[in-house]
This record gives C-alpha cells, structure tokens and sequence, in this order.
C-alpha cells in the first residue's frame, strides 16, 4: 500500500509533530499558512510569528528543528526503516479520509501492516477489561455474523473486549487494527503479541500517533481513544462501567458525529452500568442484536439481494438526465463508494465538482446524506 521510503515532505510533517507544543491543531495551522510542511521550516521567525501568529516560544521550537534540519525526525525515519514501520502523513492522499476530516487529526500515523485506511465499512468494538461471559460470547457472537458484511474492525489491543474482538475477527478473517498508546516497535501487553501478528496477516495492522520508542503512558490512552473514535463509522460499547477507556471513546464518538451502540443491561448488572448510562442520555443506540446495528447503519450482507452489475446498470439508465459528474457520483454511490475523499481519489474531479454534484443529487431526492459525511443512494 505505502512505500517504507520517507519523502521530505514526510520528515517534515514528522519533525513538526515532534515539536514540543506544536500539536495537531497548531501544525494543520502552520500547513496552511505556508502550503506544505517543508515551507513551513523554509520561513523564519518572523514568519511564523507575523503570518502565522506564533508565539515566541513555539517559533524558538521551530528554530531549533530548522537550524538542526529536522534531525529528530531523520533519526527517527531511519529507526523506522530498520524496523519496516511505515508512516502516512495527513497530505497523504492514503491518509484516513475519516480522522482527516477532524480538527485534531494526527499529523502522522505510524503504522505495520497493511491497513484498509478507506474501508467501506469500519466498526469500532470497545469495552470493559473484565467482561462476563455472556458480554465475551456477545462479541464473539456478533463479529462473526458481521463477517459478511465488508467490515473491518478497530479497537485497543487491551485485555476485555479489545481482544476478544480482535481474536474473533482474526477468526472470521476480518481485517482488523489495533491504534497503540504507545510506539509500534512493541505490543502491550506482551502476550498479546501473538494476535498483533495474526493481525497483520490477516490484512489489519498495528497503528499509533506516537513513535518508536515511545512508552506508554495514561496520559496517552485518551489519544489513542480518539483515533478509535475517529476511524470508525460506528462504535459498538459491549459492558462498561460509568468511567473508564470505553466511556471515554463513546463521548468523543458522539462528539464526531459516528453512531454508537451500546449493549443494554439489567440494572442489577455492574458490567453494563456505563451502556444503559449512553443509551439513557441518547448518547447511543439501543443494540440487543446485531440486527439492531446493521438496519441503523444500513449494511447489507453479502449474502443478501444486492444489486447486480446488471442491476446497478439497468440503474444507473433511470438517470440519463443527469450530467456526467452527477451519473458519475451515482455511479460511486451504487457501487459502494460512499465518501468524497474517496471519489476524488477515483477520478480527476475536483473537490468542489464533487461537492456540487452531490448538493444537486441531493436536493434531486436521489440521494442521503449521513453522519461521517458519508452518501447513500436512495434508489
């Protein structure tokens, strides 16, 4: 998917993330007063300050990365290559059209494995570190029925849910990814490091905002929850309490605009306090089955009445009024792509065509608009 070379752009970007007080806000800022990463550090003080109003101690920052020429970040890519840990840097047009979408986005993503960034379909699974049977069986349960439905999964990598989803989705050969608290050179815990690599080969990956050699830290964790959140079109939340990681993922979830399930339980249930808790506040949809999550998010199986090539064809005739952008668009949304990014990525039509097509289609009453700024087609 990538290439484990890292461009000067990419150093770049690295070295601006590095930068002490310089975070994901503050350098998409600095981007987009000079054009790029690169001429960022091509400027001056005086730049940074006047154009991009920086304060004195960040633009000294900046300096020191300058004057050195982004060593931190030229060390660091050639510890990466040494260990195949690959990058993607938010003006990457593989970047995740999802987190690119949010203000506080990583400006890089350190990652090993070949990870379907752009999946149609990506569900978050998150949940207590000490789940009862029943809510274990449920996730296992419920992954291997979604099986069928072009998903991938992405969760933690933690004891509870986090692994028993990634186990069951191994199991059923769903592509699945783990976002880290901490560098990918290493897994925590150790003795899930087994499942990382199945992981891998499965077609998933291991993936952090943090570089190598970075150890984990609590502070670290709601970073790493934000990603989760970020990624996914969905969250499913199997048992939690009232505090914690899940808890945590959920609210930035609601806060993005991605639907969220919850698994519901007896009030009497210590396990399930923090689910009946989002589905109260309407925090999150109420999920007793797995049909609950798949009617909501409109994801059909494979094994279901799906259109055929014929069909989509013999479609796509009912809208021969249409211009060709628009028949075009139509075209996307029947076969599945459902994302501006990802059209753009298709064709060589500019953002703003795309965006006026899909406005006309939409007013047209031929199409939906959805949470993730993502389309469906209503035929």
């Amino acid at each position: 998917m990538f290439s484990l070379g890292y461009c000067e752009e990419t150093i770049a970007m690295m070295e601006l993330s590095l930068c002490d007080g310089i975070g994901p806000v503050v350098g998409k800022h600095l981007i987009q007063q000079f054009g790029d990463a690169r001429s960022v550090f091509l400027a001056n003080k005086a730049d940074w300050q006047g154009k991009a109003g920086i304060q004195v101690k960040l633009a000294h920052q900046l300096q020191m990365s300058k004057d050195n020429g982004c060593k931190a970040a030229r060390e660091l890519a050639e510890t990466h290559k040494k260990l195949h840990i690959q990058v993607v840097g938010i003006h990457h047009p593989e970047y995740p059209y999802r987190l690119k979408e949010l203000a506080n986005a990583p400006l890089v993503l350190y990652f090993k494995g070949e990870i379907p960034w752009n999946a149609p379909r990506i569900l978050g699974v998150v949940g207590t570190r000490k789940p009862t049977p029943q809510g274990a069986a449920l996730t296992e349960s419920w992954i291997d029925k979604l099986s069928n439905h072009q998903i991938a999964i992405v969760s933690g990598l933690a004891y509870g849910i986090d692994i028993i989803a990634h186990k069951a989705a191994n199991q059923a050969k769903i592509p699945n990814w783990a976002v880290l608290a901490h560098g990918v050179d290493h897994v925590y815990p150790t003795n899930h490091y087994d499942i990382s690599e199945q992981m891998i080969k499965t077609g998933g990956g291991l993936l952090s905002d943090f570089p190598a050699n970075t150890k984990m830290h609590p502070d670290y964790f709601p970073k790493r929850n934000r990603i989760v959140a970020g990624l996914c079109d969905a969250l499913l939340v199997v048992e939690s309490g009232v505090k914690g990681g899940s808890m945590i993922t959920a609210s930035i979830a609601h806060g993005y605009n991605r639907e969220v399930f919850a698994v519901p339980g007896r009030p009497s249930d210590l396990a399930s306090t923090g689910c009946n808790f989002l589905i109260k506040q309407q925090m999150a949809h109420m999920a007793r089955d797995v049909d609950d999550l798949t009617e909501i998010m409109e994801w059909t199986s494979q094994n279901s009445s799906t259109p055929s090539n014929q069909g989509s064809a013999a479609q796509l005739s009912l809208f021969e009024h249409l211009n060709p952008i628009e028949q075009q668009v139509m075209q996307w949304l029947i076969s599945g792509i459902q994302h501006p990014e990802v059209m753009m990525q298709q064709s060589n039509c500019s953002a703003s065509h795309i965006a006026m097509a899909l406005l006309d289609l939409e007013l047209k009453g031929l199409i939906t608009a959805q949470s993730g700024n993502l389309y469906t087609a209503r035929c």
